[in-house]
């Protein structure tokens, strides 16, 4: 209700701007022998057919439709076949249904991640901590996320969200994360500590032993 205000207004001011300009520009030019009330009345029509266009379509993630039909229909769906967009929709609705639930906005930041949106997924992975402030998941997602938008480092806050979720889980990643901090940071004794850690904790058949064993030789 409150955004569909905000554009309500929003479009009024920039009628009543249009109304303004295409009266302003036939003073200038005289007035004439012509009315400006059609230009007028023809600025008011196009604001109100434009306004009726966005209401009838509704959010701007799903196609030219009414919105409450698309979701339906969407949910009609075999998942699988939702585009990020569309799944993001419904994780959206599921999020104002159930608005103590961590999981519309994780999943909604495993998408936008997965997308590159790293801003967007901070938010999301955010909103899921507030909800659930012990999600490990959703921590490693956030730490992901902040990496993502340093272009790869491992910055302080990061770095914060990786220590946490380290103390919470046996997943060798935020001590991977750790270490790389580390070898930013030009720490090489910590560097090789912090992978030691990580290695640890890896499975048998992880991939990323051998990386460590090289990470904590000095490679």
């Amino acid at each position: 209700m409150v955004i569909a205000l905000a554009v309500l207004l929003v479009a009024a001011v920039l009628c009543a701007l249009s109304a303004y300009w295409v009266l302003r520009a036939y003073r200038r030019a005289g007035g004439g022998s012509s009315s400006p009330v059609p230009a007028l009345l023809g600025c008011g029509m196009v604001a109100l057919a434009a306004l009726t266009t966005y209401l009838l379509i509704g959010r701007p993630e799903l196609a030219d439709a009414a919105y409450a039909p698309r979701l339906e229909a969407l949910k009609q769906r075999d998942p699988t076949t939702y585009s990020v967009d569309e799944a993001l929709a419904i994780l959206s609705e599921a999020a104002r249904d159930n608005p103590t639930d961590p999981l519309p906005h994780f999943y909604s930041g495993q998408l936008l991640l997965d997308q590159g949106r790293a801003q967007e997924a901070v938010r999301a992975y955010d909103m899921a901590l507030r909800r659930a402030p012990e999600n490990v998941e959703a921590m490693l997602g956030l730490g992901r996320a902040m990496v993502q938008m340093e272009d790869g480092r491992v910055g302080p806050d990061a770095l914060a969200v990786f220590q946490q979720a380290a103390q919470l889980s046996n997943d060798p990643a935020p001590w991977i994360y750790q270490a790389m901090a580390a070898m930013e940071q030009g720490n090489d004794a910590e560097t090789r500590r912090l992978w030691g850690e990580a290695l640890q904790r890896m499975a048998p058949d992880d991939p990323r032993r051998e990386m460590a064993r090289a990470m904590m030789a000095g490679g």
